[in-house]
């Protein structure tokens, strides 16, 4: 007769988590970056303390403790840090909640042993191995039938039917707003940049209405506003002619195209394509809002030399969350979305969990030679925001408040962003590679590498 473990006691894990070795330990600052809101950060800071903890202890990638509260029962946390995953018994909506960040904070420390494992932590990994492998065991789903191949058809016609009709008359609009000049009526310009958005949403071509948002900032205050205006509405204008001649354009552009106009790919598609195998490097994150869903960019180089961009997504004010993280490597085939230069991937394979860089000599760029890539991207896709590159340089003070990178040769570009100091303080002084997005504002950096010692800022 097999009695249930008392409360406290150790258990082994039979199928799940029998790893022998321990998972890499995140950083604080990868801690910092899984809060959901800086009020859940400030909480678990106050939380990450010996005192209010009990049965804590880590087991390969399992993570768990308990929390004492308010309450006379204590919480039970219990994470898997590798997917990340989390379970408290708090009622708590947020994920992770302050009591599993303030876990996370214990163990980034160094305050968290090696252990056997909980019980409740236990059954809490056993239960979701078998959620898996029930799922995966399950059938795949079955094929579409004809007539819903036909109706999947028709929806298809019925948006490239409405984004015809939406871009038609953007063209017009684009048309006399030239006509009548930039500066005319200027101050209700943004309006009807606004008002056209609303339409091009109504249309099904969201990235378009991105676009005219984008437009309705440009105000008569922006600094040299009619040059930015007239390029943005430029660029605007060759999308919409672009969507209108599609029939006579190159696959990979019209891919590129559709994307720009607010299409998506189906991220099991794209894993259906051939992958290219590597070990990427990532150089790079950045969060933004956009359309009320949030969005993390994150950026990696592959010791082939190519770049790729990973995105993920959450909505509804849910926390972003992804296990890729600046300074760390990653065994992994990546799938690349059809487009032109194909830059964005999904990841498939992974040979092992990411785990921190060590020593890397990257080849890197001179600024011309970053410049020319930029060059050579915006000439496959015009509407192109930004371009990876490495460059390397020695960082510099710019005329007023700003820093540039000056290379071997005297060539020098701005070095934008939050991140310029925090670059310059790495570098100390000292020529580096700086990896970053390049623009035509400048670099916006995202890690340095000193030495052969890979810096994320």
């Amino acid at each position: 007769m097999n009695l249930p473990p008392r409360p406290g006691e150790r258990v082994r894990l039979g199928r799940v988590l029998a790893v022998a070795s321990a998972t890499d330990r995140w950083t604080v600052r990868r801690v910092d970056e899984a809060a959901p809101d800086d009020q859940v950060r400030r909480a678990a800071r106050r939380l990450a303390i010996p005192t209010p903890w009990s049965d804590v202890g880590t087991t390969g990638s399992l993570l768990f403790g308990r929390c004492q509260g308010s309450g006379k029962v204590p919480y039970q946390v219990s994470i898997d840090v590798d997917g990340p995953r989390y379970k408290c018994t708090c009622p708590s909506r947020k994920f992770p909640c302050k009591h599993g960040l303030a876990l996370l904070y214990l163990w980034a420390e160094g305050r968290v042993d090696e252990t056997g494992v909980a019980a409740f932590a236990a059954e809490w990994a056993d239960g979701h191995a078998e959620h898996g492998t029930r799922r995966a065991e399950s059938p795949s789903t079955p094929a579409r039938t004809e007539e819903q191949q036909r109706a999947a058809g028709r929806r298809a016609a019925e948006r490239e039917a409405r984004v015809d009709a939406g871009l038609a008359d953007l063209s017009l609009f684009l048309h006399d707003l030239i006509g009548r000049g930039l500066a005319a009526d200027s101050h209700h310009r943004p309006r009807r940049f606004h008002e056209q958005a609303v339409r091009m949403v109504d249309a099904q071509a969201p990235g378009v209405a991105n676009r005219l948002r984008d437009l309705a900032a440009i105000t008569d205050a922006t600094p040299d506003w009619p040059s930015r205006l007239t390029e943005e509405l430029g660029r605007l204008h060759l999308l919409v002619r672009a969507w209108q001649n599609r029939a006579s354009l190159p696959p990979d552009l019209v891919a590129t195209v559709r994307t720009h106009v607010g299409f998506t790919t189906r991220a099991e598609e794209v894993l259906a394509s051939p992958g290219v195998t590597d070990r990427w490097i990532v150089v790079g994150l950045r969060d933004a809002d956009e359309d009320r869903v949030s969005v993390r960019r994150v950026w990696l180089r592959g010791e082939g030399g190519r770049a790729a961009l990973v995105m993920f997504f959450a909505v509804g004010g849910a926390p972003l969350i992804s296990n890729l993280y600046p300074g760390t490597a990653v065994d992994a085939t990546l799938h690349f979305y059809p487009a032109r230069p194909a830059l964005r991937a999904v990841v498939g394979e992974r040979a092992d969990q990411a785990a921190a860089v060590g020593t890397w000599s990257p080849e890197s760029l001179t600024v011309e030679q970053a410049r020319a890539q930029w060059r050579g991207a915006l000439a496959a896709d015009p509407w192109l925001g930004q371009w990876p590159v490495l460059v390397r340089g020695e960082l510099q003070k710019a005329p007023g408040t700003g820093f540039g990178l000056r290379d071997q040769n005297g060539a020098s570009v701005a070095v934008i962003g939050e991140k310029a100091w925090p670059a310059v303080a790495v570098a100390g002084g000292a020529p580096c590679i700086l990896a970053g997005e390049l623009n035509a504002d400048g670099l916006r950096v995202s890690a340095a590498v000193v030495g052969e010692r890979l810096v994320a800022l």
